[in-house]
């Protein structure tokens, strides 16, 4: 019988943070489903009826550092470690609906995209590091895009979301380097592109159920080998 896991998802009211929460739930893990609107969440609540004892839903706001810090202090009261953080939360642009082109960039928004997609999952790493210290196998995942690579780039647009998904992803190599001797494993995961119900996305030909599914396994699969690497949701590397 597999051991119960300790999980910490970011964004997990919709799209792949609650589509993760959903499949861990559904393996026997423990979940914090954290979310900016916890009152908001009809399917996290669902959910909780559904796995009574094995998923709390806290609020967080990933940016803030007082909302981190309280959920530090929230779940470090209950639980002793902390197996695998999965840094989810993400937005597309500053307005949350569309990428200001060339001609209409802003420093509002790009500020706001870096600090949210970028700055964010690394202060979050670095909160919880004393929980992720005393698990036996502690991993940090932190959900990158394609879009971030800068060897496959191959058009413009998008500022703001590639430059955070590839200012993301050196944030995460440099730290994978500082939590080697600790035994730490730290990778990027590009999910594909995936029908989440967000703006760009209706066309995606990936199902969120495969999504998560495929980037479970890759991120059971995981050996201190592979840190401070980047893969896609088949466990194949992709350049930076």
């Amino acid at each position: 019988m597999l051991k119960m896991k300790r999980i910490l998802i970011t964004g997990s009211n919709s799209g792949l943070g609650l589509e993760f929460t959903k499949q861990y739930l559904e393996r026997g893990d423990y979940v914090i489903a954290s979310c900016r609107k916890p009152e908001n969440a009809v399917e996290l609540r669902e959910l909780k009826e559904k796995h009574p004892g094995r998923i709390i839903v806290p609020q967080l706001e990933v940016s803030d550092e007082e909302s981190r810090d309280k959920l530090f202090k929230q779940i470090s009261s209950f639980i002793d470690k902390l197996d695998i953080l999965i840094n989810n939360a993400g937005v597309i642009s500053g307005n949350l609906e569309y990428s200001p082109p060339l001609g209409e960039l802003h420093k509002e928004d790009m500020t706001k995209v870096f600090l949210i997609n970028s700055i964010s999952p690394l202060y979050m790493a670095e909160r919880f590091l004393p929980l992720l210290k005393k698990s036996n196998n502690p991993v940090i995942v932190n959900i990158s895009s394609m879009s971030g690579s800068i060897t496959k780039r191959t058009r413009g647009g998008g500022y703001s979301y590639s430059a955070s998904k590839a200012a993301l992803n050196m944030f995460m190599k440099n730290l994978s380097n500082d939590l080697r001797e600790q035994r730490i494993i730290t990778v990027s995961l590009h999910p594909g592109w995936v029908k989440t119900g967000f703006p760009y996305t209706e066309n995606a030909p990936l199902e969120t159920e495969d999504s998560i599914k495929g980037m479970i396994e890759v991120i059971e699969s995981l050996k201190m080998e592979d840190t401070g690497k980047f893969f896609d949701w088949h466990g194949d590397e992709l350049p930076w």
